[in-house]
């Protein structure tokens, strides 16, 4: 019976490799059918508004009232291309009186991917050509979330007369990054999605994907859909990638370039600064202590040094998760809604 078991392994061996092309090629075909299939029911529900941004094209989503008073731009965090769908709730507050732009990034969404550097001046120069390619006029307001807020500090920082007012959503902070602290490969997440799509199983990272950005109960059906197309064509981008890998080089470069001026600003942190809030949301003393402690360091090293830098910026806490114009939409948009109620 030993002998006879022998000739089935190797026929098995012999199998492997047949049985794993075809399960490649499947996931292969499955991938392209359904990529086909998203970016014509985006295109159906009206994502696709491209605009020149010079050498390539990105999506500028005009939302609210196009005679408004002032015309704000949203600027999204770190791979996140879905902010005109998971950001109206917030800007509810703000489209009525004003007009909402919601401008990506290259690799972003329906935005063209690109093989150019990432880098904070070619960013900020794609967001300027493409608003004056899609005829909307400056002066701006900037609504930057993340990392976008490094875009708009050297936007208004390099071209003042352009920005009229910025309000920065829980954003990624200026400081000088010592080379030795800097990271030297994109993030872990970016690197396995574009790694599907190089391999041609781009529709496989629906799965994986679905693990770390679960279903959002306020969204519908097909809002829904829309977001997880818009991130699987996002994540396998190579100029996301190339925004990853630079994240650093563009923070000191911001940082340099940064200008103190009287540009109204608000910087929304979503860290907790007084005690009181902290035992509103139930944390035991010793969480207090320890987490004032942090926040202590966190105001005097890093957040203060940046407002400082940045010049005529209030700080508004509003505690809660990163994706605060998500989870606090009504309490994020009426902080916002008050800044803008304020410059006329």
């Amino acid at each position: 019976m030993k002998e006879n078991r022998k000739p089935r392994r190797r026929r098995l061996l012999l199998l492997l490799p047949g049985i794993l092309l075809l399960g490649w090629l499947m996931l292969f075909v499955s991938s392209r059918i359904r990529a086909k299939r998203d970016l014509t029911f985006l295109r159906d529900e009206g994502y696709e508004q491209l605009v020149s941004a010079g050498d390539y094209s990105v999506n500028v989503i005009r939302c609210g009232n196009e005679n408004g008073q002032h015309r704000i731009i949203a600027m999204a965090g770190f791979g996140i291309p879905d902010c005109c769908i998971t950001m109206r709730r917030m800007t509810a507050h703000l489209e009525q009186e004003n007009q909402v732009i919601f401008v990506d990034r290259a690799g972003y969404g329906m935005s063209d991917d690109t093989d150019t550097e990432m880098t904070v001046e070619q960013i900020v120069g794609a967001y300027r050509t493409a608003l004056q390619n899609a005829g909307i006029p400056a002066p701006y307001v900037l609504m930057p979330h993340s990392i976008g807020g490094v875009y708009a500090t050297y936007w208004e920082s390099r071209y003042p007369d352009e920005v009229e007012a910025v309000a920065i959503i829980d954003g990624t902070e200026l400081e000088a990054i010592p080379p030795e602290h800097q990271p030297t490969k994109p993030e872990g997440e970016v690197r396995l999605f574009y790694a599907l799509d190089r391999a041609g199983l781009g529709g496989a990272g629906n799965l994986p994907l679905k693990a770390f950005l679960p279903p959002k109960a306020y969204l519908s059906e097909n809002e829904q859909r829309a977001e997880y197309a818009m991130t699987l064509m996002t994540y396998d981008s190579k100029a996301l990638l190339s925004e990853s890998a630079l994240e650093c080089r563009n923070v000191n470069t911001a940082w340099e370039a940064a200008v103190t001026n009287e540009i109204p600003k608000i910087y929304i942190t979503t860290a907790y600064l007084t005690e009181d809030a902290l035992r509103a949301d139930g944390a035991s003393e010793e969480t207090v202590t320890e987490i004032m402690r942090e926040t202590s360091a966190y105001l005097h090293n890093v957040l203060n040094p940046y407002l400082e830098r940045l010049g005529n910026c209030e700080l508004i806490s509003l505690p809660g998760d990163h994706l605060i114009y998500e989870t606090e939409p009504d309490a994020c948009g009426e902080i916002i809604r008050a800044f803008i109620a304020r410059l006329n």
